[in-house]
């Protein structure tokens, strides 16, 4: 497959948030997707308890986390009340779809968001507004297209379809994010295929607890 990368100007705030994220993704090599039940926006007794789980798991050292947006207010109120509560830590959204959803993404000063496919019109709306917004790709013919523009963060998914057919070595400047049904065990081996970080969604999080092993896992390796 022939490379292109088109070294254009970015805005520096645009950059400097491609940069954090990797230099953070680096020291923090995994993304907690977390899932939470519908009745979690029926009332604040059901947020509150969330919260507690979230700051149990934050406080062992998890340092990203995303949940997937909600087109309503109460979506946007439990995504504030995090962002309140954890500012030190990467707070995203996933399953960014729409203009709106990047919008709401925005509005509440979340750090990234992800989509599962590649829009070139989102993206680049994203960039326009200094807001990082990374592409899930599952077909694998989008990849030039999406390094053209200057798409420097990439997930993969789902990534264990993927692993016969994508060499890594060939894209040296792509941070590369594996999804897509994994675990807090598979960490090493996507590493070791060159993928900077995976992605932990229903293994890590199954809509009320966190996954013991991940906790284990931050005791070990990151604190």
């Amino acid at each position: 497959m022939q490379i292109i990368y088109n070294d254009d100007y970015l805005n520096s705030k645009y950059t400097d948030k491609i940069n954090i994220f990797q230099k953070k993704i680096s020291e923090h090599p995994f993304i907690l997707l977390a899932r939470p039940r519908k009745n979690i926006y029926e009332n604040k007794i059901n947020q509150n308890e969330f919260l507690q789980r979230v700051e149990k798991i934050i406080d062992s050292g998890l340092k990203f986390l995303e949940l997937p947006w909600e087109d309503n207010d109460n979506w946007l109120t439990l995504m504030q009340r995090l962002r309140l509560k954890f500012p030190n830590i990467q707070i995203g959204s996933s399953t960014i779809k729409n203009k709106k959803s990047i919008d709401d993404s925005l509005h509440i000063g979340l750090n990234f968001s992800m989509m599962r496919f590649w829009d070139k019109e989102l993206f680049n709306y994203s960039k326009e507004n200094n807001f990082l917004l990374i592409p899930g790709l599952r077909q694998l013919n989008h990849l030039n297209e999406a390094i053209s523009y200057n798409c420097k963060i990439i997930k993969i998914f789902p990534v264990k379809e993927k692993e016969p057919i994508l060499d890594l070595n060939n894209f040296k400047k792509i941070t590369f994010i594996g999804a897509g049904d994994l675990s807090i065990k598979d960490l090493d081996d996507y590493k070791s295929l060159g993928y900077k970080a995976i992605i932990i969604g229903q293994k890590g999080f199954d809509g009320e607890n966190f996954d013991p092993q991940i906790f284990q896992y931050l005791k070990m390796k990151l604190n």
